[in-house]
């Protein structure tokens, strides 16, 4: 059990992915331990009684996955490319579903039925799993359910990539109002009153804005500006009093306290042609314009670069405790109860520890020969 050691409706059956390499061509073929072929499968729902779930099969295939796993979750407002982007991580042009009607394709949170065999850069050999959220702000959601689905990206993910279309200006940045609601929804400890910012950024993801369709000149004081300096720039106080003022301040300062480790892409838009946008997945990528295709690059290196396992303290993420993490934190949600982190993660180390136990005494009572009677045993053992 090295994971304790003390150290720093599905769509149809697709084609096994492929992985990122460090060389290019960028992908490379990849296993599933799924049965089957790689595909989209339900990680967490909600049940006709309203009640968070998991999906049987995400939890058997978890149950795998016994190595460190790092996960990628992609969130954002609904019909504006999240899968998109998780195809492209898959390197292929579909898998994930995508569609061009103004419904929601993605309920909940799904997951990719392949982990990704991937190499951090300490050394680290992983799993990668990949997620798709419902888009939040969906017409049929509700406020609190969208910042439960939201808060359980955010705390499953080692990278989190927050998926929107245009520049960041004061909608957008109060659209992302649901980071201030996160605090009423998660507890860092079963002690010590409500939780801040500041401390739920001790266990937070690394945090991408992804910002599509992109069109702005990035220049500030005549001189040109990186995305990344774009994005610290729209997270400073707005100068000024007021009511107004100060919540817009909140919400820029939870940002910046939530997501202490965050970075910004740009895509600019990759067609022209608008009946072609609506079928994007359906193009290939020689049609689609090179600076699209090069920031596409660039932000898939990064999140395989920066990805690593996901971890709480010393203690290394692997499928079955994922899986009882999320359901620990389902359970909490469905009591109507705030879930909280260390104690989760305590009570899922307790759980697989006592597994690994059981399993260990079990391994070492089939190692006795039963067909001798304890007497002749003992006997050959003490003449050996």
């Amino acid at each position: 059990m090295r994971f304790f050691s003390r150290s720093t409706s599905n769509d149809s059956s697709q084609q096994s992915p492929s992985t990122p390499s460090s060389s290019t061509p960028l992908f490379s073929p990849s296993t599933s331990v799924a049965s089957g072929p790689a595909r989209p499968i339900r990680l967490v729902y909600c049940d006709e009684r309203g009640k968070f779930q998991m999906d049987p099969e995400a939890v058997s295939l978890l149950q795998l996955v016994k190595e460190p796993i790092g996960v990628v979750s992609v969130c954002g407002r609904a019909r504006q490319g999240k899968s998109y982007i998780l195809n492209q991580l898959l390197g292929r042009s579909s898998g994930f579903k995508v569609a061009s009607t103004h419904r929601p394709c993605t309920k909940g949170l799904w997951l990719w039925s392949t982990p990704l065999k991937r190499t951090a850069l300490d050394g680290t050999e992983y799993n990668l799993l990949l997620i798709d959220s419902e888009g939040i702000d969906a017409y049929d959601q509700t406020g609190t359910y969208s910042t439960q689905i939201f808060s359980l990206a955010v705390l499953l993910s080692s990278m989190f990539i927050y998926n929107q279309m245009g520049g960041i200006d004061e909608a957008a940045l109060d659209r992302l109002s649901l980071v201030t609601e996160m605090t009423k929804h998660i507890r860092v400890r079963a002690s010590g009153g409500k939780t801040t910012a500041s401390e739920l950024g001790q266990f937070s993801p690394i945090f991408v804005w992804l910002l599509r369709d992109f069109y702005l000149d990035l220049v500030e004081d005549n001189r040109k500006i990186t995305p990344r300096d774009y994005l610290e720039l729209a997270l400073r106080p707005v100068e000024g009093g007021g009511r107004d003022v100060s919540a817009k301040n909140e919400i820029r300062e939870s940002i910046r306290a939530l997501f202490p480790d965050r970075d910004c892409f740009t895509l600019v838009r990759p067609l022209s042609n608008e009946n072609e946008l609506q079928r994007l997945d359906q193009i290939s990528m020689e049609k689609l314009r090179p600076e699209f295709k090069a920031g596409l690059d660039e932000l898939t290196r990064f999140v395989f670069e920066r990805t690593r396992p996901k971890q709480l303290g010393s203690t290394v993420m692997n499928g079955p405790i994922f899986a009882g993490i999320t359901q620990s934190f389902l359970d909490a949600l469905n009591n109507g109860a705030v879930p909280t982190i260390t104690s989760s993660w305590q009570s899922v180390e307790e759980t697989e520890c006592q597994k690994a136990l059981e399993y260990a005494t079990e391994v070492y009572k089939s190692s006795f020969d039963r067909t001798r009677p304890p007497e002749e045993v003992c006997c050959i053992t003490r003449n050996t």
